[in-house]
């Protein structure tokens, strides 16, 4: 029977819905929960930010988080059936560790001790090859958007900010030292649904992303070997999407729900506005 070690950051709802689906197939189940990250990390990042993209896309960044003007969907939305109570009894009837350091030693040593066949990352920051390589058989990722063509962070938002809005979807798929550039495992987009808005639309996408982990996992608790495509092409990699990049995306997504609710097509479909299709990376 193989096991497997969920990684999350502070509780993420979507970690225990995968958890939830091992406990209920009674496989060797483990919690890694990252608490969060010291201050001074914080402050690494946004300089790093700025040396690479510039201190005019920092700004931007923060004043998105300073005005909340993006708000990742409530995890109402998209996993109404994992609350608080749902959580604390996984975390009591699993074996779980908690830090703030991913790497710190007594992470690692945890880790060693559960020994994993697998690790799943659901929410987990970008992890060492000294983690994720503990898992016998390797790691695997929930990634919120198409590969290879969007890689790194918020790559929903990216896409539909560029009004690439037939582009926006999932990828679950092996964790190796670069960041999303794995094998795939499922590659899938996330058509729009009428009046669509932003966060139930992300909400959507999450929620589609880890009921499809879910049919990977329960493939490999069935002893199914997993079909691997190794990535090809080049893609991009995205920042954390800023406060211009968000309200563009919000306005995309009205000018669709608009054009669902509105047909003015001369063939009968719907028309859609043809801005660029290629995003473009802060």
């Amino acid at each position: 029977m193989p096991s497997f070690l969920v990684v999350t950051t502070r509780d993420l709802p979507e970690a225990y819905f995968l958890a939830r689906f091992l406990e209920s197939r009674r496989q060797r189940l483990g919690i890694l929960n990252i608490t969060g990250r010291p201050p001074t990390a914080a402050v690494q990042v946004l300089r790093r930010l700025g040396r690479n993209r510039g201190w005019a896309y920092v700004a931007d960044l923060l004043a998105a988080r300073a005005l909340g003007a993006f708000r990742a969907p409530a995890p109402t939305h998209a996993f109404p059936d994992v609350d608080a109570a749902t959580i604390a009894g996984l975390k009591a009837r699993s074996p779980c560790h908690e830090h703030t350091d991913p790497h710190a030693p007594e992470t690692l040593a945890f880790v060693a001790r559960f020994a994993p066949d697998w690790i799943l990352l659901a929410g987990a920051p970008v992890l060492r090859p000294s983690l994720y390589g503990l898992a016998r058989e390797g790691a695997l990722n929930r990634h919120l958007g198409l590969l290879p063509q969007y890689r790194g962070s918020d790559c929903p938002i990216w896409a539909l900010a560029a009004n690439a809005l037939d582009d926006v979807g999932f990828s679950i798929h092996l964790v190796t030292e670069r960041v999303d550039a794995g094998d795939v495992v499922v590659r899938r987009a996330v058509p729009v649904p009428p009046a669509a808005t932003l966060d139930g639309y992300l909400g959507l996408v999450q929620r589609q992303a880890s009921e499809t982990f879910v049919e990977v996992l329960d493939r490999i608790v069935r002893g199914v070997p997993l079909a691997r495509q190794p990535q090809t092409g080049g893609g991009a990699y995205y920042p954390p999407a800023p406060l211009s990049a968000q309200r563009r995306a919000r306005r995309n997504l009205r000018r669709r729900a608009g054009h669902y609710a509105h047909p003015r097509h001369p063939t009968g479909g719907w028309q859609v506005d043809s801005g660029p299709k290629t995003p473009r990376p802060a």
